[in-house]
C-alpha cells in the first residue's frame, strides 16, 4: 500500500472552468493597469511646464501618449496652466 501518490494530475481535465476564469482574472489585471496609466498621464496634464520640463517630457508627447491608448483627449483637459 502507497503511503502517498505523486502522480501527475491532468488539471485541465478536472477544472475546464478554470481556464476561462483565469482568463476573466488577467482580463481585469489588464484593464486596471490601462486605466492607472491613463490616470496618471491624464494626471500629467495638470502639472506646471516647468516640473513636466525637469521630468524632461513635454505636454505634446503627453497627449501622444494618452492618444496611443486610444482616449480621447478633450481641448480642456490640455490647455496650458501657468
Amino acid at each position: 500500500m502507497a503511503i502517498a501518490d505523486f502522480t501527475p494530475v491532468d488539471r485541465s481535465i478536472q477544472f475546464p472552468l478554470a481556464r476561462g476564469f483565469h482568463a476573466i482574472v488577467a482580463w481585469v489585471a489588464a484593464r486596471r493597469a490601462a486605466r492607472a496609466k491613463r490616470e496618471a498621464l491624464l494626471s500629467l496634464l495638470f502639472a506646471p511646464e516647468h516640473r513636466l520640463r525637469d521630468v524632461g517630457i513635454t505636454r505634446e508627447q503627453l497627449i501622444r501618449a494618452i492618444e496611443a491608448q486610444g482616449t480621447r483627449v478633450r481641448a480642456s483637459e490640455h490647455r496650458i496652466q501657468k
